[in-house]
């Protein structure tokens, strides 16, 4: 059996159950979010991998930026020197 692929490129567009069989794929290429169908005795359109929301990494200047849902909740710089933002959990010895 092929994949088959249906794109988009208009921003915040995905695919509705009838416009995909079982097995084809669609993607929104603004948005960068691929979807599929499944059917466990329901038909549902969902995004693939976005169990915990819309997350990215990348260089801002010197610093690797992390963020989640377009905030910024992580930076590493240059020097080494980290700062997180929101509530911190932390799980063994910190020294």
């Amino acid at each position: 059996m092929a994949i088959t692929q249906k794109r988009s490129a208009i921003p915040g567009k995905a695919p509705a159950p009838e416009q995909l069989e079982l097995g084809e794929l669609a993607v929104n290429t603004t948005d960068g979010k691929l979807f599929l169908k499944k059917n466990d005795g329901t038909e549902e359109i969902v995004e693939v991998g976005a169990r915990w929301g819309d997350f990215s990494l990348g260089l801002v200047n010197t610093a690797l930026v992390f963020r989640w849902n377009g905030t910024e909740v992580m930076r590493l710089d240059s020097s080494g020197n980290l700062t997180l933002s929101g509530n911190v959990t932390a799980f063994g010895d910190l020294s």
